[in-house]
């Protein structure tokens, strides 16, 4: 019987020290805007939405949303996604992924509902009372169109997407 409980304080331990104390840290570092609630801007609903992805091997509770919604944002001509809300849950298919693998997987489902919106004015609106510093087709010019911008000692205060290229403004 002693030779049982050094091996289960070990496991137990070890399992408490890679556990991680967040319960779950969500971020969106895509392209377009995520948000939460409805824009100040008046917006049109394209479509609305409920995508989810299972999550295997994260340890760390750290989610991005863009990765969940990337695919069917790309397949529309939506300007941001809105009204956003995230659910991290298990299911009957990340139970036997977490069975069969005794747990080691830390499988969870990640899902984002909300709606696909296009700015009624346009992404122009945005831009209204502030100055274009420059405009880029590609991430390459746009980090090359920053580092200038910087040298030179422009503030930038917002970057928006306008007819598949980067609008700067200060």
């Amino acid at each position: 019987m002693k030779r049982l409980i050094k091996p289960a304080v070990l496991l137990v331990s070890m399992m408490v020290i890679l556990s991680s104390c967040t319960i779950a840290k969500i971020s969106g570092k895509g392209s377009l805007p995520l948000l939460l609630n409805n824009p100040a801007e008046k917006v049109k609903v394209l479509a609305h939405f409920k995508e989810s992805k299972m999550i295997t091997f994260d340890y760390t509770s750290s989610f991005d949303v863009y990765e969940v919604i990337a695919e069917r944002l790309a397949s529309t001509q939506a300007d941001m996604a809105t009204n956003l809300t995230i659910t991290i849950k298990s299911d009957v298919s990340t139970f036997f992924v977490n069975l069969f693998t005794l747990g080691l997987a830390n499988a969870r489902t990640v899902q984002v509902e909300g709606d696909f919106v296009k700015i009624v004015g346009g992404v122009g609106s945005l831009m209204d009372g502030h100055e274009v510093l420059g405009v880029a087709k590609t991430s390459s010019e746009l980090k090359d169109l920053l580092k200038n911008l910087a040298q030179n000692g422009s503030e930038v205060k917002n970057i928006v997407r306008q007819n598949g290229q980067f609008v700067v403004l200060n």
